[in-house]
């Protein structure tokens, strides 16, 4: 049985998309560039194919098969009420997406209506929303700061705040926001060199979210992501109630298959 799950990734051209679903799976998948150009001029599309324990079969430790796709949108250069409304219904329409991650970098341009539109869409349509800051050192702090102000702002008319840890904002069940490096900056003339920065801490905030089918799809997402994995185990243990000595086992023993093991646990506490 094929079970099929979409995630959207959008935004302003020229914010990172691209790469941040590159850092997000932990292997390249779209195309990236340095260049001022928008890298991404269509609507592309990315399939992953995974083979594990599906949610209902769980018990009987039979297999199903989960195909992802994750949909890397055009840079919506036009901020008008029309091209934005028509494009973002287009896309769940298109894909109804398990997640919606929307990505600003400080200082870049939109229209703060158009995205609470797109908030306000995919709170009232179910689709978690996850509100990025993007190449967060690259405007400088203040941009930064007013970037986050403005997503807490618009995220709080839906939600309350519910939580605030380790630089990830949670608005319940429903949202979060972040601030990610999701390849390493560097400006030699203000002598300024970051690595990457807020990634696992990001993937724990919307895994630790999401329930029930959309955890399983987003789970399966991430899965060659080893870094978060091996990161953020114990974390993940702690949520999902998984023995501290089956944690530490998986951690020892199972290498670049921290996920494979992982995922079958998450997957049974998450359906208790």
């Amino acid at each position: 049985m094929v079970q099929e799950s979409n995630i959207v990734v959008c935004g302003s051209a020229r914010v990172g998309k691209s790469t941040l679903i590159n850092a997000l799976c932990g292997k390249e998948l779209a195309k990236t560039s340095n260049s001022l150009s928008s890298k991404t001029d269509q609507m592309e599309k990315y399939m992953l194919n995974r083979d594990y324990i599906s949610s209902n079969e769980a018990s009987n430790s039979n297999e199903s098969q989960y195909s992802i796709t994750i949909w890397d949108t055009p840079g919506i250069e036009s901020w008008t009420k029309e091209h934005v409304q028509e494009h973002i219904s287009r896309i769940m329409l298109k894909s109804n997406p398990v997640c919606m991650i929307y990505c600003a970098s400080p200082g870049s341009f939109a229209r703060l209506d158009q995205l609470e539109w797109i908030i306000e869409s995919s709170i009232k349509s179910n689709i978690y929303c996850a509100l990025v800051c993007t190449n967060k050192y690259s405007g400088g702090k203040q941009s930064r700061e007013q970037l986050l102000k403005d997503f807490h702002s618009l995220l709080s008319r839906y939600r309350p705040m519910t939580k605030n840890e380790n630089n990830v904002k949670y608005y319940g069940d429903a949202a979060l926001c972040a601030t990610v490096n999701s390849i390493p900056f560097e400006d030699e003339d203000r002598g300024v060199e970051k690595g990457v920065e807020g990634i696992n801490e990001l993937l724990f905030g919307i895994t630790s979210s999401l329930k029930g089918d959309k955890l399983i799809a987003w789970c399966h997402t991430i899965a060659d992501n080893e870094s978060f994995w091996s990161a953020m185990a114990n974390q993940l243990a702690e949520v999902y109630k998984i023995a501290r000595p089956i944690a530490e086992e998986v951690l020892q023993n199972h290498g670049k298959d921290i996920a494979k093991a992982l995922i079958p646990f998450i997957i049974r506490a998450a359906f208790k």
